[in-house]
């Protein structure tokens, strides 16, 4: 999905990034291997080279370790024509060749995939039998109820949504023009859906999903923290399970965590998804925004400060601020 130009087509209207695709060409000039990157320039965080900004996971499409070799190689050279201050991608097909290139690995994150094609009723029994499937039951009788949304206007409550949980987590929110941007690039071209969890017809929750070949990510989860008792989080997780089966999805991915944070793992554990390693790989060392981990003292002052912002000022942070951090 990430590898698609409508995903690059949403990075590079919200902050303006520069596209960079390499690619490895047979004798009939037809491709048979690439990788897409874009540059970052930033006075705050650094220049840098990365495949891709604000995604979990994205590599180079290679069918052999030439190829491979051929393409990051092109990409250390235009980094450092760009006086990019490091190169970093994000997860490798074949992890023998970035070492061979003196690429650094960062071991850190995590990524959770449910394999869909199992069946609803297998999943169902392998779901926690303490949490989910108690929750599962609830919320089946819960008065809240799921919607798919319709409108621009909805991606609008996305957002706000998606404000106070960020605010709530410590972390900046992103800008109002990535929503718009997707919904344009993403949702109208059904690649992906954006559910709503309502109350009396209120959004209390919202997921956005993006879909592609047998594949349905988690990218984008959002909640009113005065509503959590009624476990709409959980409730769309399961409705889209269940959608996904009936339609014929093979994989659930559920997106990356850091080992720092426990309460995610535990939350995307209690589905049943298998752990994944989710190596990154860097040149000339490791370093970063997303390397930066989360017991840190910066990553924690960030997370201080950001709790104790007001709303009025998190949003004009996410929209001068925000393209720092891809």
């Amino acid at each position: 999905m990430f590898h698609l130009s409508n995903w690059a087509r949403v990075l590079q209207k919200t902050y303006g990034y520069v596209p960079y695709y390499f690619i490895v060409e047979d004798s009939d000039k037809k491709i048979k291997a690439g990788c897409p990157f874009f540059l970052i320039k930033s006075w705050l965080t650094g220049n840098r080279l990365v495949c891709l900004p604000f995604t979990d996971s994205c590599f180079p499409l290679v069918t052999s370790d030439e190829d491979i070799r051929a393409l990051l190689h092109a990409a250390l050279q235009v980094g450092r024509e760009k006086k990019a201050s490091y190169i970093e991608v994000r997860s490798c097909p074949r992890e023998g060749t970035p070492r061979s290139l003196h690429l650094s690995i960062h071991n850190y994150y995590k990524t959770f995939i449910l394999q869909l094609s199992q069946g609803i009723e297998s999943i169902r029994g392998s779901l926690s039998p303490m949490v989910i499937r108690y929750a599962v039951k609830r919320i089946e009788k819960s008065p809240v109820k799921i919607r798919t949304t319709e409108s621009e206007k909805d991606m609008n409550q996305f957002y706000e949504l998606n404000l106070s949980t960020r605010r709530k987590h410590g972390v900046p929110s992103q800008p109002y023009e990535l929503f718009k941007n997707i919904w344009k690039e993403i949702i109208l071209k059904k690649l992906g859906i954006l559910l709503f969890a309502e109350y009396h017809k209120s959004p209390i929750a919202g997921s956005l999903f993006f879909v592609y070949k047998g594949t349905i990510h988690y990218k984008f989860n959002a909640s009113n923290a005065d509503y959590l008792k009624y476990r709409p989080n959980h409730l769309l997780l399961w409705h889209t399970i269940q959608q996904s089966c009936y339609n014929g999805l093979k994989y659930l991915d559920l997106g990356r965590a850091s080992p720092d944070n426990q309460g995610l793992i535990r939350f995307k554990r209690l589905w049943g998804a298998n752990e994944i390693e989710l190596p990154y790989y860097y040149w000339p060392t490791v370093k970063g925004v997303t390397s930066t981990k989360q017991k840190s003292l910066k990553y924690r002052t960030i997370t201080f400060v950001m709790r104790r912002t007001p709303t009025t000022i998190s949003r004009v942070a996410g929209k001068l601020f925000y393209k720092h951090l891809g």
